[in-house]
């Protein structure tokens, strides 16, 4: 069975850090899968629910473990 952490949320809802990288990397690192909300912008790319809020590299979106829900259509 996997466990899938939503947003890399471990213990209930954290509106705040919700799709942060650093949370992530938390929930991986307890052994949690992670679905995660994914942007493109202009080639970049970012974590956020509601809009592109963390910036992140190419190389973060490929850890393993990592369910990318892409949020518009050039992610």
């Amino acid at each position: 069975m996997k466990l899938i952490a939503h947003r890399g949320n471990i213990a209930g809802p954290d509106k705040r850090k919700e799709n942060m990288p650093s949370y992530i990397t938390k929930a991986l690192d307890a052994g949690y899968d992670v679905e995660i909300d994914v942007w493109n912008r202009s080639g970049y790319w970012f974590l956020g629910h509601d809009g592109p809020t963390w910036k992140v590299q190419i190389d973060f979106l490929k850890a393993p473990g990592l369910w990318c829900h892409a949020k518009n259509l050039e992610a």
